[in-house]
């Protein structure tokens, strides 16, 4: 027996259970199979939950971005408005043109 088996035996001769001696041999590489793919398993699981919020972060980065934006977009129309600019042209003592823009023509010389 090894150190392993005895170990078994002594923590299932302590909570009284007794087990047939075919079930407290151990195959060492079946045990590190499973081990290598639980290991394998918890890190995936640990790196699908980083992603995970990293896209919420990235979602509510996004959403944020698109409010700023089109709160900048109705600010920016609603300056462009031919009253908004009177007002600002006002400050400057400029006042709106009495006779309508005239043409310029040009006469293309080719």
């Amino acid at each position: 027996m090894n150190k392993l088996q005895k170990i078994l035996k002594f923590f299932f001769d302590k909570i009284n259970i007794s087990l047939p001696s075919s079930l407290i041999k151990i195959d060492y590489y079946k045990v590190f199979y499973v081990l290598f793919f639980l290991i394998i398993y918890i890190s995936n699981q640990h790196s699908v939950e980083k992603k995970v919020r990293e896209i919420n972060k990235l979602e509510k980065e996004v959403e944020e971005l698109s409010t700023n934006y089109v709160t900048l977009k109705n600010n920016y129309m609603f300056s462009r408005k031919e009253t908004e600019v009177l007002k600002r042209v006002e400050k400057l003592n400029l006042n709106i043109s009495k006779k309508p823009p005239e043409k310029i023509s040009i006469k293309d010389e080719y």
